[in-house]
Formats: C-alpha cells, sequence, structure tokens
C-alpha cells in the first residue's frame, strides 16, 4: 500500500498540505482552475523513481490518459516540465472539469504492484470584484473604485458613456484584495453617465471578457452647481 499526499500551489504560492491515505476507494480532490496540483506518493526508498509513473484520464465515456500522444492531452502541457515519473510530479493547465489521476508503483524485488486512482476536479475560476463610483458637482474631480477580492496583477479595459474606444488601466503586483481608483480625466455632464468593464485581464490566470449585456457597470452621478443665493441676517 501506498500513501498519497497533494499539495496545492496557489497564486500567492502558499501551499496547503493534506494527506489522504486510501485503500480500493477512489478519492475526491478538488482545485481551481490555474492552480498547481502536487502529488507526492510515500513508499519504501529502495523503489527507483522510473517506478512511479503518473496519468491523467478525462472523464468521457471512454476515458483517454493524458500519456496517450494520439489525444488532446498532451503531458508537456499537463504536466509541470512534462515529468509524469518519480515519487512527486506536479499537474497544472487542465481546463475545468472532472479528470481521473492514476498512480502505479512497482517493486520487483518485493514482487509488489500497486494502482490507484483519484478524482480530481478542477473548478472553474471566477473574478469577483464591486465597482464604487463618485458622486460629485460638475466641475469636481471624480473617480472609480474597483475593489478586488482575488490577487493581481489585472489589466482593466472599460469605457465610460458612449465612448466607442475602450481605455485601459494596469494594476501590477500580487497584492491580495486590491483596490484601484480610475481618474475620470474628460467632463462629464450633469446626470448619471455609466462605467461599463469590458474585460478583464488576470495576468496570472486568464482573460475575462463580458458580453454585451453581462458587463459590469456603475453609474458616475453628477450634481450642478447650486445657484448662489443671498445670506440674510436673522433678526433677534
Amino acid at each position: 500500500m501506498v500513501q498519497l499526499k497533494k499539495h496545492i500551489i496557489h497564486f500567492t504560492l502558499a501551499i496547503v498540505l493534506a494527506v489522504l491515505a486510501v485503500a480500493n476507494a477512489a478519492a475526491q480532490i478538488t482545485i481551481e482552475e490555474c492552480d498547481t496540483m502536487e502529488f507526492s506518493v510515500v513508499s519504501r526508498p529502495e523503489i527507483p523513481e522510473t517506478h512511479f509513473v503518473w496519468g491523467i484520464y478525462n472523464s468521457s465515456p471512454t476515458p483517454t490518459d493524458v500519456l496517450d500522444p494520439t489525444t488532446t492531452l498532451d503531458p508537456a502541457l499537463y504536466f509541470v516540465d512534462g515529468q509524469y515519473a518519480g515519487s512527486t510530479v506536479k499537474v497544472t493547465g487542465l481546463a475545468p472539469g472532472v479528470y481521473y489521476v492514476r498512480i502505479h508503483v512497482w517493486d520487483e524485488v518485493t514482487c509488489t504492484d500497486n494502482i490507484e486512482m483519484y478524482v480530481l476536479e478542477v473548478l472553474e475560476k471566477q473574478l469577483d470584484f464591486e465597482l464604487v463610483a463618485d458622486s460629485v458637482c460638475i466641475g469636481e474631480p471624480t473617480t472609480v473604485r474597483i475593489i478586488f477580492s482575488g490577487v493581481g496583477p489585472y489589466t482593466i479595459h472599460y469605457t465610460i458613456g458612449d465612448a466607442v474606444t475602450p481605455s485601459t488601466y494596469n494594476l501590477n503586483g500580487d497584492v491580495i484584495g486590491p483596490e484601484i481608483s480610475i481618474p475620470i480625466t474628460d467632463p462629464l455632464p450633469v446626470g448619471e453617465t455609466t462605467f461599463w468593464v469590458l474585460k478583464i485581464d488576470d495576468g496570472v490566470c486568464k482573460s475575462y471578457e463580458y458580453a454585451i449585456d453581462e458587463r459590469p457597470s456603475t453609474g458616475i452621478l453628477i450634481y450642478p452647481k447650486p445657484d448662489q443665493s443671498r445670506i440674510y441676517l436673522k433678526d433677534n
């Protein structure tokens, strides 16, 4: 019997370790899209590294192994550095979905030959953020704030009002939950002008492009200047 250890390496490079010991039952492992999963087998130290071979199968009615060169599952893409042999491997780049991970370990000296299967579910990564716009009097400077719950860097593509050409704002760094302020430099009319997010590029994972009727937006409220009035002294 072998013992499987797994790590999930997140964007912040923090490592979450869980130890999983299974007999003949399949084990469920869940990660998020763009995460890197590290699989490690604890076994007898005398077993050569070449006697640990990993495989990944899709969950179609006829599961296909990642190591089959005739399929679209390329081991060089999904095993880090194409390394699918050894007591420790890393897996990344799998599209959202359900997969089966297999570990095959054998030892001619003690005549052991073990195969175990694990269910790996890759969840789609979601981008979570909040839009907040200023409400000011006409002529005063205004900004739109975007508050993220994830980790940068991000590139935001946006438009204001009926503008056709999008503008771009780049947020560098890997700060957790960053908040950015986009200054609105063009003068806006009295009333409400809509700030639209067209697309956000996650520099670590992927690009999020929104359909026209699903674009996140917020309204920038511009009030007129108050009319001047006389100041009167109150009689006692």
